[in-house]
């Protein structure tokens, strides 16, 4: 009688087993974490970081590609069947569809570049490192340092007659005396462009971004307060001057007033939102305008959905209730009427095709960010 309770009890607790092995089909919830890639085009190699975490009861994903200067792009979709897993960047009419190992550690599958793009084959792998602190970079000088070239930098660039990009770079210096650099190119909304190397001797510098193709060699100067010398994209040069700052170079110039006079409608200051409907893709925009001491205008643009950030435009010209604003760096113009009100401007984005596009003034750059 023992014997057939024992029984029954280990035949019950075989049975508990199995039922728990089978609820442990992976869910959504075996997504989250962090995924690293590495994309092959040809002699070029970039990252491309998957991000999955999950807020509350829904799953939120994100992009990195850290090597174009491009940060938290949010994912159109991320459906996942197992073992199937399929991403969807709508913004870029690109999709991912691989399966998820058994280990549940790697997604193999391959990234679709819109209708007859070729598909390239990738790998995801969970990453599960933990996240390690930025090393630490000067970029100041200790009392006694002879100059070189850490510190903060401000130049331009003629990418194409006529069209001038306003750079910064921001090199430091690690505690084993090698140096690292940061490019960003405000005119095209990149940020933060990591160099692949940087080299220093002597005066002489030079950094690449084998990923654009880019070499930039200079000289400081005795000073210690200029980089002069060649950016090399290609199998073109061109002469460049950089000056050092006392801080990072920014898109805006300083001294310009966001805040507008609540009670004049025609003042365009402040936050915009806005979304251009692109083959049924929607692209959220966030505007931010403001006013210079000498009455001219200044600001920028996000494209949320890209992951581009603050793109300053070249000009802004307004003349109530018209108002036209001009990106070169990406071949943009927008020409927009502001209303009675002061709530919205009506008008027309043109990067090629003319395309229909309505802002409305928001409170804050955070509710410009909000769908």
């Amino acid at each position: 009688m023992i014997m057939k309770r024992q029984l029954v009890l280990i035949l019950l607790f075989l049975l508990g087993v199995f039922a728990a092995q089978a609820d442990t089909k992976p869910s959504a919830s075996d997504l989250v974490g962090r995924w690293n890639a590495v994309i092959e085009f040809g002699k070029f190699k970039f990252k491309l970081n998957l991000k999955i975490a999950e807020d509350g009861k829904r799953i939120k994903a994100t992009m990195d590609m850290p090597d174009q200067g491009s940060k938290d792009m949010p994912l159109s979709a991320l459906l996942f069947n197992y073992p199937d897993v399929r991403v969807e960047i709508d913004q870029f009419r690109t999709a991912f569809n691989g399966k998820l190992s058994e280990d549940r550690n790697a997604i193999d599958g391959e990234l679709e570049e819109g209708p007859g793009g070729r598909p390239i084959d990738v790998v995801f792998r969970r990453n599960t490192e933990p996240e390690k602190p930025e090393p630490v970079k000067a970029y100041t000088f200790g009392a006694g340092e002879a100059q070189d070239i850490r510190g903060y930098w401000a130049g331009s660039v003629e990418g194409r007659p006529g069209m001038v990009m306003r750079m910064g770079l921001k090199i430091g210096k690690l505690p084993d005396g090698s140096f690292q650099a940061l490019m960003d190119n405000f005119d095209q909304g990149a940020t933060d462009v990591p160099a692949t190397s940087v080299s220093y001797s002597d005066g002489a510098a030079k950094m690449e971004w084998e990923l654009f193709r880019l070499v930039f060699e200079s000289k400081l100067s005795a000073d210690g307060k200029e980089l002069a010398g060649t950016w090399k994209q290609g199998p073109k040069g061109t002469p460049v001057k950089f000056e050092r700052l006392a801080k990072p170079a920014t898109a805006l110039p300083e001294g310009i007033s966001f805040v507008p006079d609540k009670n004049s409608p025609e003042d365009i200051r402040g936050h915009w939102k806005g979304a251009l409907d692109v083959q049924g893709n929607k692209l959220r925009l966030a505007l931010k305008l403001g006013k210079l001491p000498d009455g001219s205008f200044a600001g920028t643009m996000a494209s949320l959905d890209q992951g581009a950030r603050d793109l300053p435009a070249s000009s802004i010209g307004y003349t109530n209730p018209v108002v036209r604003m001009e990106w070169k760096g990406i071949n943009g113009v927008y020409t927009g009427t502001v209303n009675q009100a002061g709530t919205e401007i009506d008008g027309t984005w043109q990067q090629g095709t003319p395309l229909p596009l309505r802002f409305q003034r928001v409170e804050s750059a955070e509710a410009a960010a909000k769908p």
